[in-house]
């Protein structure tokens, strides 16, 4: 999100998140597994309907209830600075020198 989308760190790491539910070790065909996205219920509505429209089948998450945790620092060289963030979702520091 960072160096796609111009976000800043923070922003990066409290974007909603998705998970596909597909096993990355399935070797099934057709697959055995549910296939939906996990998507957290904050994630914008023309977002998830454009999923829908494409095929998916979503299950809604709490707000912040997606598996995972980030913690992300970005250098920034021309200012000589470090900009970090700590996941919301759990417990965590983002700490650079």
């Amino acid at each position: 999100h960072v160096l796609d989308f111009g976000m800043t760190v923070s922003e990066a790491v409290e974007a909603p998140r998705w998970r596909n539910t597909h096993s990355p070790t399935e070797s099934n065909f057709p697959h055995t597994c549910e296939n939906e996205l996990l998507v957290e219920s904050r994630m914008a509505a023309d977002t998830r309907s454009a999923l829908e429209r494409r095929g998916h089948s979503l299950n809604l998450l709490d707000p912040w209830g997606a598996s995972g945790s980030e913690i992300m620092i970005q250098v920034d060289p021309e200012a000589g600075a470090l900009h970090g963030a700590a996941d919301p979702r759990r417990d965590g520091y983002a700490i650079g020198w």
